[in-house]
C-alpha cells in the first residue's frame, strides 16, 4: 500500500473515532439534563410536594428565622433548601448535605444557575452529616427519617453542630394518614423514641398537615 494512502486510512479512523466518541458524550450529557427535568429533579414534582408539604407553614413551625445557620440532612436535590436559604438570608447560611452523590452535584450546579450563594453543600457519610461543629441553630430532616439505616446514630452526631439551644426538627409521614405509604411513613412513637436515644427531647409536634407530622426536639438536659 503507498504510505501516503495508509496514512489518510489512518486520519480518517482517528477522525471518524474521535466524533464517534464526541457524540456518545454529547448524548450522555443530554440525557442527564433531561433526567433532572422529569422525576423528583422536576418544578412539576416540586410544585405537588409543595400543594400538601407547603414549605412555608412548615418553617413558620420548625422556627426557621432570618440570619439562622439552618443544617439539612438528606435534602435531595434542594427543593427544601432552596427556600431556607431564602428565608435566612445573606446574614443566614444552610448546610445541605445528601449521602447520593448525584443529589450532591444537582445541588451544586443549582446553587450557580438559581445564583444562591449563602448555601454550602456536602457530600454526607451514612451516619455523619459532616455540618460545622457548633454553629447551627437548627437541623432538620424532610421525608428522610425512613431513608436512614442507623438514625439513633446519625441524629446523635449533629449534637456537637448545634449551638447551645439548638433544635432539631424532623418531617416524617405519618402511617395514619398515608396508609399506602410503602415504607415512607414513621410511626410518632418511632420517631419521638429514636429522637430521645439520640439524645433530644420532644418539644412539639404538629399533626396538622395532609400526610406529614412536624416534630420539633430540644437538646435533652442532662440529668442532675
Amino acid at each position: 500500500m503507498n504510505h501516503t494512502v495508509g496514512r489518510r486510512v489512518t486520519n480518517m479512523s482517528f477522525v471518524k473515532n474521535y466524533f464517534r466518541s464526541c457524540c456518545e458524550i454529547f448524548a450522555v450529557l443530554i440525557l442527564a439534563c433531561s433526567c433532572e427535568e422529569q422525576g423528583r429533579w422536576s418544578k412539576k414534582w416540586e410544585e405537588k410536594f409543595e400543594s400538601f408539604q407547603p414549605s412555608g407553614k412548615i418553617m413558620d413551625v420548625i422556627g426557621v428565622q432570618p440570619g439562622m445557620h439552618v443544617g439539612e440532612i438528606g435534602a435531595g436535590n434542594g427543593r427544601f433548601a432552596v427556600k431556607v436559604a431564602a428565608r435566612v438570608g445573606h446574614a443566614g447560611m444552610v448546610y445541605a448535605n445528601d449521602i447520593d452523590p448525584k443529589a450532591v452535584r444537582f445541588m451544586e450546579r443549582r446553587c450557580k444557575r438559581e445564583q444562591i450563594t449563602n448555601m454550602i453543600v456536602i457530600q454526607s457519610g451514612e451516619v455523619q452529616p459532616r455540618f460545622p461543629e457548633g454553629k447551627l441553630d437548627l437541623v432538620y430532616l424532610v421525608n428522610t427519617f425512613d431513608h436512614l439505616s442507623d438514625p439513633v446514630t446519625l441524629l446523635g452526631n449533629t449534637l456537637k453542630s448545634l449551638k447551645p439551644g439548638g433544635r432539631l426538627a424532623v418531617i416524617a409521614y405519618d402511617p395514619g394518614k398515608l396508609p399506602d405509604h410503602g415504607g415512607h411513613a414513621v410511626s410518632k412513637e418511632t420517631v419521638i423514641e429514636q429522637c430521645r436515644q439520640a439524645g433530644f427531647e420532644l418539644e412539639s409536634i404538629d399533626t396538622t398537615f395532609i400526610y406529614d407530622n412536624v416534630y420539633v426536639f430540644r437538646i435533652q438536659v442532662p440529668m442532675q
